[in-house]
């Protein structure tokens, strides 16, 4: 059986795209929300898909299962545009500048 490795990951201070959710003994920490968002997309455009499909095979209104088809179209939509969010960044060049020059100071 293959030998599996755990890499150890430090929980600071999260970073800006973290998740961390606060109970009272214990505490969740998800890295990189925009990966939990692409999952959560994901799973639910299974289940409307699943659910979509089991309404045209039954006595269901065909209206419902097309709701459920619409309803995982969009979704299948959402995951490229939370990918192309996840991949825009936005530089402040006069707060670059500034942290280059306090730096050399």
């Amino acid at each position: 059986m293959p030998k599996i490795e755990r890499k150890a990951h430090e929980v600071e201070a999260a970073l800006e795209e973290d998740i961390e959710i606060q109970g009272k003994r214990f505490r969740l920490y998800f890295q990189n929300r925009y990966t939990i968002l692409s999952l959560t997309v994901d799973l639910l455009t299974g289940f409307f898909y699943i659910i979509g499909s089991v309404a045209a095979l039954t006595s269901i209104p065909d209206r419902i299962g097309m709701y459920f088809y619409l309803a995982g179209s969009i979704f299948l939509t959402i995951r490229p545009i939370l990918r192309i969010i996840k991949n825009i960044f936005i530089y402040d060049d006069l707060k670059a500048e500034k942290k280059k020059n306090d730096a050399h100071m």
